[in-house]
């Protein structure tokens, strides 16, 4: 089976110590994803209707950032942020002269590719219970990431055809998207 990563923005932070930069490459998915099956399209040219839907409601990097307002707030999109019918990867990260006692990160990425509940529960994923999302088939998830000095939430929502990853980290907890937050984002972005 292929290997999908899981909250890979969260292990970066945790490994890089200091620089909380998110990783912004076109073959690296710093959000939800680490080590996981997954499940895949049969087809490298399936469309999931929910990107579809992403697409037509929130076109760019900068109409997916007005979803997190309030934790993007000053920081800038990376380069090569993608809105598509196949994927979203939209980054935004500190500006090389924000102090170190503000770095920041945030990453909202929606593929097709998907993690079973059978995975999460595997790879130490927190089920958030979620009626709208539960009756579209799927479930919404998070990992806990507890370490001094260290404000993380990396939550993701996984349906049929659609998978959500949204990371956001510093050390302001404070600016930090709790785990229902995150989960209400997601839903916004799907339309459910």
């Amino acid at each position: 089976m292929r290997q999908k990563r899981i909250h890979t923005g969260a292990f970066v932070f945790l490994t890089a110590g200091a620089a909380l930069t998110a990783c912004s490459s076109d073959d690296s998915t710093v959000g939800i994803r680490n080590a996981a099956d997954i499940n895949s399209p049969t087809s490298t040219s399936a469309e999931s209707p929910y990107l579809v839907k992403i697409a037509q409601s929130f076109p760019s990097c900068e109409a997916i950032g007005a979803t997190l307002e309030r934790y993007i707030d000053g920081l800038t999109p990376a380069p090569g942020g993608i809105v598509s019918t196949q994927r979203v990867n939209c980054v935004w990260e500190a500006g090389a002269g924000e102090p170190p006692s503000g770095l920041r990160s945030v990453e909202v990425v929606v593929e097709l590719e998907t993690v079973t509940p059978a995975t999460a529960a595997k790879t130490g994923l927190v089920v958030l219970p979620d009626p709208a999302i539960e009756a579209a088939g799927g479930f919404a998830h998070s990992m806990p990431i507890n370490m001094a000095g260290t404000a993380f939430t990396a939550t993701g929502v996984e349906l049929p055809q659609a998978s959500v990853s949204i990371t956001v980290g510093g050390r302001d907890a404070a600016m930090v998207l709790d785990p229902a937050g995150g989960v209400a984002v997601a839903k916004q972005l799907l339309g459910l």
